[in-house]
């Protein structure tokens, strides 16, 4: 297992206590909007727009570096499986690097559209009111930086494995 520092383990695992916030709310605000709907006949304004600008939001992305971490990901060793040491490791880089590149341009753009969505303060209309969204709109790039710099240290220790290997 990589050795990632105190610091970044406890970001990982604050992110994910959030997430897991998150989703507590989330359940609960549905079970009140529900029983508000069946019960009083009057719903919680704005809980689908809350639901998924914000709970569904935080639930996703929040716990990709702690998923990435523990190796939740899905794997398929259907062509790997067999491949000598070495070559396993330089596999392991070169998807890790492919990996960093695509979290890169997906971190630059949540980043960019975040920025935008603060700009324009962004809001969705619901049957009655607006909700403001703009600031679950940085949840995508937090969750991605973070996963960015685990994968990071984690191709270094793949590189490392690699160039150490027979």
């Amino acid at each position: 297992m990589l050795s990632d520092g105190r610091i970044l383990r406890r970001l990982i695992v604050a992110l994910t206590f959030v997430a897991g916030i998150a989703m507590v709310l989330m359940m609960l605000h549905i079970v009140v909007d529900v029983i508000g709907r069946m019960v009083f006949s009057r719903p919680l304004n704005g809980t689908t727009e809350i639901v998924s600008g914000y709970y569904m939001v935080a639930v996703i992305f929040f716990p990709l570096a702690y998923v990435t971490r523990y190796e939740g990901h899905i794997t398929v060793e259907l062509f790997t499986r067999k491949l000598p040491p070495r070559q396993f490791a330089w596999l392991e880089v070169v998807v890790g690097m492919v990996c960093l590149g695509f979290l890169a341009w997906f971190t630059w753009e949540s980043g960019v559209s975040a920025y935008n969505s603060l700009v324009q303060k962004e809001q969705w209309e619901t049957a009655a009111d607006l909700v403001t969204i703009w600031p679950s709109r940085w949840i995508l790039p937090i969750g991605l930086t973070l996963m960015g710099v685990y994968m990071t240290l984690r191709v270094i220790d793949d590189l490392r494995n690699a160039l150490s290997s027979k």
